[in-house]
């Protein structure tokens, strides 16, 4: 009998794992089908205006190369992706909602605490990331060089496209998919604490590189519980919105809010507050039970 249910719980684990790499190597399958598309056309562009396979496949590299060609792909395979992966999470989830889940969400995440935590959660674990990106430049500095000019290449180009690449289109895509499709199925298979832990693993697996890969997992862990608490990916696409405009906004901050020393107050300072409005949350949702 032991072993049955050792048996049955390796089998929804192992189930519901499966499942939720197929979901995302789906969608990675799909950017990279995109993006090999766009390079095949800069090829055939090259060979159309007259030149040999050799020349035609030097200044395809040389297209492909340049800031704004990838910046360009970047926008276009995550547009693609994210009309599959808004799609998906409707017809599977997003339609589901029952008038209780509605007011749920009403009356407990459109709320100033709630907009307030999330705010300055996002704050906190940016600061936590850049001093996470900071260990790796210091453990592996080639790692962290690598990085950034894999960085520089995909949102090097236009800035009003890194913008939108970024900022708009990444939030929208990985969170349909992480926080939508992958959390939600795996919600069929384990308990909150192990989902939450799955998916920001599986996220930082989604970003195929090692340094992305571990300063997501606090914000991917984060994120799985705000998605948790809200049941909605709604609030998540806003937190990781604006998690990744605050790249965007750390050049015209003071020199001082690049620090260590200000990075570690921060996330201090963000995870304090964060916690006390919480606790203040629970207190006011338990006072307002005991009067009714």
């Amino acid at each position: 009998m032991a072993y049955c249910e050792k048996d049955g719980i390796g089998k929804k684990f192992v189930e519901g794992i499966l499942v939720s790499l197929e979901i995302m190597g789906l969608f990675f399958l799909l950017q990279l089908l995109v993006s090999f598309v766009g390079i095949a056309a800069a090829l055939t562009a090259c060979m159309l205006q007259g030149m040999d396979v050799l020349d035609a496949k030097r200044a395809a590299v040389g297209i492909v190369m340049d800031g704004g060609f990838m910046t360009m792909l970047t926008v276009v395979s995550t547009f693609v992706s994210s009309i599959f992966s808004v799609s998906a999470y409707w017809m599977i989830w997003g339609r589901r909602r029952t008038a209780q889940d509605k007011q749920y969400f009403r009356e407990n995440v459109l709320r100033i605490r709630t907009f307030a935590m999330i705010v300055i959660g996002c704050c906190g674990l940016y600061y936590l990331a850049l001093l996470i990106a900071a260990v790796i430049a210091v453990a592996s500095p080639e790692t962290m060089e690598n990085y950034n000019d894999m960085m520089d290449s995909a949102l090097g180009g236009s800035q009003l496209l890194a913008v939108i690449a970024a900022v708009i289109l990444a939030p929208v895509n990985e969170e349909c998919i992480m926080r939508g499709l992958i959390l939600k199925n795996l919600q069929r298979f384990f308990s909150t604490p192990v989902v939450i832990l799955i998916q920001a693993v599986l996220f930082g697996i989604f970003h195929a590189n090692w340094v992305q890969g571990l300063y997501v997992l606090p914000v991917g862990a984060a994120l799985g519980y705000v998605a948790v608490k809200c049941r909605s990916v709604i609030p998540c696409i806003f937190m990781h919105l604006l998690y990744n405009s605050l790249s965007f906004v750390m050049g015209f901050l003071p020199v001082f809010c690049q620090t260590g020393i200000f990075a570690v107050s921060a996330v201090v300072v963000s995870a304090a507050a964060v916690w006390y409005l919480g606790k203040t949350a629970h207190t006011d949702q338990g006072n307002i039970v005991s009067e009714r």
